[in-house]
């Protein structure tokens, strides 16, 4: 998809914040199983073990980029969904399909901080692995990714509703493939 010149300046920001906020997470993870390798594979011989918190910390990484990137992609609507059916329909039953389609995306995001938010609170002493015991290292902190992705996937799903509402030709133009409504 290409960005929408209609964008109000905020949300062109608020989207290359989200995009930012996804590079570094993804380019801190591939330094830290970068040292990861180093410290096992070619300074294990001389030093005699890796840094053992590297494992713990790549992984809590990976469930950070998971839900991000997810953001990313809900900002994108390259999210899993059927364009093939959907290309073939009319336009009105597009229109209702995209409205659907974003109601039912915040409900999904709504039982899923409502279920992450009580096991955040359950697990802020729990530690995970060799990291440290204090925030943001405790399990708790595996719940942040799924608030702050889902929050804003939400935001991306309001606006596709407000699309629906507002400028339905830009949805269906981009649901039927026509490149022209960009």
């Amino acid at each position: 998809m290409v960005e929408n010149s209609t964008k109000s300046t905020p949300m062109r920001y608020f989207d290359r914040g989200v995009k930012a906020l996804a590079l570094l997470l993804y380019g801190l993870m591939i330094l830290v199983v970068g040292l990861q390798i180093l410290t096992r594979w070619v300074l294990g011989s001389f030093i005699g073990s890796s840094l053992p918190w590297t494992v713990n910390l790549s992984q809590m990484l990976l469930v950070y980029i998971t839900f991000i990137g997810a953001a990313v992609a809900s900002e994108k609507r390259e999210h899993i969904s059927l364009d093939l059916l959907s290309s073939r329909l009319p336009d009105r039953a597009v229109r209702a399909l995209a409205g659907l389609r974003a109601i039912l995306v915040l409900v999904f995001i709504g039982v899923l901080v409502s279920g992450a938010y009580p096991l955040y609170l359950q697990n802020r002493g729990s530690v995970i692995g060799a990291l440290p015991t204090y925030p943001p290292f405790t399990q708790a902190w595996l719940y942040v990714p799924v608030v702050v992705g889902g929050a804003i996937i939400a935001v991306y799903c309001v606006r596709d509703l407000w699309e629906v509402i507002a400028s339905p030709e830009t949805i269906i133009a981009e649901t039927k493939g026509d490149d022209d409504a960009n």
